[in-house]
């Protein structure tokens, strides 16, 4: 044989069609009798087509290919900085161990379409970027016995998957605690996207420190969000026409905060000697715009690296029981939470108020 051995050559050797030979060596070799799949990949291991591949299948059994799945809720990967992030540290750690990433995007929510392009045959193993809530992903354990790691989503245990998160939990107290800390009673909160495991843990925590410090939570200044700048401007839009405000809104992600500025400038609002804000994740633009943003920092480039470290051990080892990791995020002190002003905050009904004379009210 002259040249470089070709796909057709393997076909013509292991006497199949050139898509039946070009489907093995893809990995979709239980589409076949186990006898073809194996002529397939003795003809490629003797005409040396793509020789280092192709041995390291007939060794390990494997693909050497990891997919990266991103859930049909979210945007795109390149208008996800979460994702991106997240991809870096997944990288990271796989490049250097010779396996390859796959990107899959399912648009759609049909189950059988979506498990049609992510178990068959092509990957070892898969990390799910936060799988939202009624995701047809989070039935993994239905449809694959494949490895797999949810990163994103701090999920109930009865979907029995390995994930790699922030504690949203820790991280939202103690921005509510250092909050109420700068004499703020007065406290709005615009909620992450409804399906998002990440909002209501972040909505509980901040409900859970509000009544710890015996502070009355006003539903009107609740507002409902979906991560995006233009539900944080929508919501500062709303929370502006009310009579009353609160002295300091916290917002479930930096995009929700930012827009929420933007709002308050358009109204000639200024922040943070009228309204404080404060968002969460620390992104690009939190450092960056006018006011630099108050927020909490979580390293998304660690979550993907560690998940990636997860899946490759239960890859390894064949030990599939499920590990949570929770990275505890840090409080980032900017300027745009401004110590309370006492005469427009909700009095504490637990304070103890002095007069001028130092009496007791």
């Amino acid at each position: 044989m002259r040249g470089k051995p070709t796909l057709r050559d393997v076909a013509e050797r292991a006497g199949c069609s050139i898509t039946t030979a070009s489907n093995i060596l893809q990995g979709r070799s239980h589409l076949y009798r186990e006898d073809m799949a194996q002529r397939v990949l003795n003809a490629a291991h003797e005409l040396g087509y793509r020789a280092n591949s192709v041995a390291r299948s007939l060794a390990r059994r494997r693909t050497a290919t990891i997919a990266v799945v991103l859930d049909p809720q979210h945007a795109r990967l390149t208008h996800n900085v979460y994702a991106h992030d997240v991809l870096d540290g997944v990288l990271a750690y796989l490049e250097p161990r010779d396996y390859d990433i796959r990107l899959i995007t399912p648009r759609t929510n049909d189950p059988a379409a979506v498990w049609r392009r992510i178990d068959n045959g092509s990957i070892d193993g898969a990390i799910l970027i936060a799988p939202v809530m009624g995701s047809s992903l989070l039935e993994w354990r239905h449809y694959s016995t494949l490895p797999v790691v949810a990163v994103g989503s701090t999920l109930p245990d009865e979907y029995l998957l390995s994930q790699v998160d922030i504690d949203n939990d820790a991280a939202m107290a103690s921005m509510v605690e250092w909050v109420i800390q700068q004499g703020h009673r007065a406290i709005g909160f615009v909620k992450g996207h409804p399906l998002h495991w990440s909002a209501h843990q972040r909505e509980r925590a901040f409900r859970r420190v509000m009544a710890q410090h015996g502070i009355p939570i006003r539903e009107e200044w609740m507002l409902q969000g979906d991560y995006g700048s233009e539900t944080g401007a929508s919501a500062a839009a709303q929370l502006l026409r009310q009579d009353e405000l609160p002295s300091v809104v916290l917002c479930a992600n930096d995009e929700m905060a930012i827009g929420f500025i933007q709002k308050c400038r358009d109204l000639e609002i200024p922040v943070p000697d009228a309204i404080s804000v404060a968002g969460f994740d620390d992104s690009y633009w939190a450092r960056r715009m006018g006011i630099a943003l108050t927020t909490v920092q979580h390293d998304r480039y660690q979550v993907g690296y560690l998940a990636a470290q997860i899946l490759l051990h239960q890859l390894e080892t064949g030990d599939a029981r499920p590990q949570r990791m929770l990275i505890p995020g840090a409080l980032v002190v900017r300027r745009s939470v401004a110590l309370a002003n006492v005469l427009a905050a909700v009095p504490d009904p637990h304070a103890t108020i002095l007069t001028e004379g130092g009496s007791r009210l």
